[in-house]
């Protein structure tokens, strides 16, 4: 760690208010009588601050960088940078009252301009603020330092389900069914709340290291409460979801979807914890949204031989591409799940075949959509929409191009040349006679 002596940092160190003028005295001092008199470098120095809990690995970068500035917010300390998004950051911070942990959601700033950014994060984070669910990561606050606006949500130490299944591979099946169970539970309660997630998905479930499952991430949540119109209907930029979980339904039109979506992508992240991998994970996005509407997944037994008949119906049954087929509410899949639980090897679910899915247009006609090149398995092409559009995606028949064919010139006729010569001598001849007899 360079860029600073170890006196330098300590004044920074001071000029920044992060460190606990206690903590920090008691800390330097159990420093000194180690060291016993000898000079200490500034890398130990930081090594021994973080070691004693009095600054964060993250404070000790910034300092050493000479940055004491942007460390509080309002009344809560930063201590480290979790991650960054498409619409936000997080920050790790601490209460400076109760030392509380909570998790930071900060809005950039260069999003503070545009209202429809604004307010969407308010709105959706107060509507999340009135969700009290075990499953579900709490929202305490949402609120502005100036031009800084950010929500305050509980902090949970533990990993999501992507992370668990990239590091360890396929859940066992016991943890896997566990896991849905409680994300149904969860989803349940926002739905009833008139809440559609639409983007649920192995990210978004966080496994605490107690084994609780906590729902993150409800930005691009769809309300329909009476009278309330959701902004994402208001100012839609971007696709509403994530192409590997994505129901064929909210493909066509993210906007006009309900709880159902939530369980096919609930469906689909079974699938993924059982498997390692997404349904269709092949393709590009534009084909492998397009096979989510048109072709079912390879059955779950081809990579996982001990997974119980049972399961692999339920989760074919949160899959059907029509929603009229699947279960008709979380309830009902947590009483599948908790059924087959009960019973692995016994358990039978009714499965009708399928119900064929009449063939859908997007609610949009914008001109301005943008054709992908690429055709899925050489039978539908995808349209994605615009900006301005309702929709993600639809599949539309490829059209091919009318071909252009060189019109024949039809041949002469032999006769046509030699008419019109002796055509041309008669009318000079009736000329020449009709001036003759002028002149006469």
């Amino acid at each position: 760690m360079a860029g600073q002596s170890a006196k330098n940092l300590l004044k920074l160190l001071e000029k920044s208010g992060i460190a606990d003028k206690d903590d920090l005295k008691e800390s330097l001092g159990s420093l000194s009588a180690i060291k016993d008199g000898e000079a200490v470098g500034t890398d130990e120095l930081t090594a021994h601050l973080i070691e004693s809990g009095v600054i964060t690995s993250w404070h000790a970068e910034k300092l050493l960088a000479g940055k004491y500035k942007g460390f509080f917010l309002d009344k809560y300390k930063l201590l480290g940078h979790l991650g960054t998004g498409g619409m936000s950051s997080v920050y790790l911070a601490e209460s400076k009252n109760t030392r509380q942990k909570r998790a930071i959601k900060v809005l950039p700033k260069k999003k503070v301009s545009d209202k429809s950014y604004l307010d969407r994060f308010y709105r959706e984070g107060k509507a999340a603020a009135s969700l009290d669910h075990p499953n579900i990561v709490r929202v305490y606050d949402i609120n502005n330092s100036g031009d800084t606006h950010y929500m305050v949500m509980e902090y949970v130490q533990g990993a999501d389900l992507y992370e668990t299944v990239r590091d360890n591979g396929p859940m066992p099946i016991d943890d896997a069914v566990d896991a849905i169970i409680q994300s149904a539970e969860g989803l349940l309660h926002a739905h009833e709340k008139e809440m559609v997630h639409r983007d649920v998905k192995p990210a978004n479930l966080l496994r605490t290291e107690s084994g609780s499952i906590k729902i993150l991430d409800l930005g691009l949540a769809l309300f329909n409460t009476e009278g309330e119109e959701s902004l994402t209907v208001l100012y839609n930029e971007k696709v509403m979801g994530t192409a590997d979980y994505l129901s064929p339904e909210q493909a066509v039109n993210s906007h006009e979807v309900d709880h159902r979506a939530d369980i096919y992508s609930l469906g689909c992240t079974l699938y993924f914890l059982l498997t390692g991998r997404p349904p269709f994970d092949k393709g590009t996005l534009a084909q492998r949204i397009a096979m989510h509407q048109t072709k079912e997944p390879d059955s779950i037994l081809e990579s996982r031989e001990d997974c119980p008949q049972g399961l692999v119906d339920i989760c074919t049954k949160m899959m059907r591409k029509n929603p009229d087929d699947r279960f008709a509410d979380c309830n009902e899949v947590m009483l599948a799940l908790r059924q087959f639980r009960d019973s692995p090897d016994t358990f039978k679910l009714d499965l009708p075949p399928p119900t064929p899915v009449a063939r859908q247009e997007s609610a949009s006609k914008e001109t301005d959509t943008e054709p992908v090149a690429e055709q899925a398995r050489g039978e539908y092409a995808i349209e994605t929409m615009s900006a301005s559009g309702s929709g993600i995606a639809r599949p539309v028949r490829p059209v091919k191009a009318p071909s252009i064919r060189k019109r024949r010139r039809k041949p002469t006729p032999k006769w046509l040349v030699p008419a019109l010569i002796i055509g041309m001598i008669l009318g000079l001849v009736a000329v020449l006679v009709l001036v003759a007899r002028m002149v006469g």
